[in-house]
Order: structure tokens, then C-alpha cells, then sequence
């Protein structure tokens, strides 16, 4: 099971392959998407296993009861893919939007422009996203 592809018409066409035909924004915006519900889910994950445990997962000996319900949460963010896939075919207008306007206001080509709303949205955004994610969840990083 490869988790880049998804089935159409009998043939499996990678999503990577369907974002790039899209445009280089799509592909970050799915980017994004993509590890937005993946921090959401491994703040739940965390957040359900401590009310359920009354304990962190970083403490000894709980890995393994902890990844048994990020299971769960990750098997339910796969089947949400579909979804990631329309919000970021959605949001990929505002990725272009992004990167035109650092080109402009900071006068940058358009690679150092990409980068740059790679690291802030995909890099910082992510780290943030579970930040916040860890607070509400109770894990007090």
C-alpha cells in the first residue's frame, strides 16, 4: 500500500503526479495541508491517550501504548486524503499569492521566494501547529 497514490479507474495515479499538473503551489499547499492534519491528529493522539492515561507518552514505558492510538488517528488521516487533496487544490492560489508577494516585496527570484514560503509555511507553520497543538493537548512542551 503505498500511501502517494490513490485509485482511479483501475489505474493508480500518485497524488504527487496530480499536484504537480496542478502547479508548484498546489504541491506546497498540499504540503501544508498535509502536515496540518498530521500535527491536528498527533495532538488528539496525544491529548486522548493522557485524559485516558492520566499520564504523558514521553514518560518510560509508554511508546508503545501511545503509538497504538496514534494508529488509530493515523489510519483515519488516511482516509481523509481525498480531503487534504481538495483544500489544497483550494488553498494552492493563496501559496501562489504568497510566493508572488515575496517576489515583489522583498524583490526576490522566484526559487529564493518558494524557499522562503516552504520554510515559513511548511517548516515554521508545522513546528507551530504542534506547538499549540502540544499546549491544548496538555503536553506543556
Amino acid at each position: 500500500l503505498n500511501p502517494l497514490k490513490t485509485k482511479k479507474n483501475n489505474d493508480e495515479v500518485p497524488i504527487k503526479e496530480k499536484l504537480l499538473k496542478l502547479g508548484l503551489a498546489a504541491f506546497l499547499s498540499y504540503g501544508f495541508v498535509s502536515n496540518m492534519t498530521y500535527a491536528v491528529m498527533l495532538s488528539l493522539a496525544y491529548f486522548v491517550f493522557t485524559s485516558k492515561t492520566g499520564i504523558t507518552p514521553l514518560a518510560p514505558g509508554q511508546k508503545a501504548p501511545f503509538l497504538a492510538v496514534y494508529t488509530t488517528f493515523f489510519v483515519i488521516n488516511n482516509f481523509l486524503r481525498p480531503v487534504r487533496l481538495a483544500v489544497a487544490t483550494y488553498t494552492a492560489s493563496y501559496f501562489e499569492d504568497a510566493i508572488k508577494f515575496l517576489q515583489r516585496r522583498l524583490n526576490l527570484n522566484r526559487v529564493f521566494a518558494t524557499g522562503l514560503v516552504v520554510f515559513l509555511f511548511n517548516v515554521c507553520g508545522t513546528f507551530a501547529a504542534m506547538f499549540v497543538g502540544g499546549q491544548l493537548g496538555g503536553a506543556g512542551v
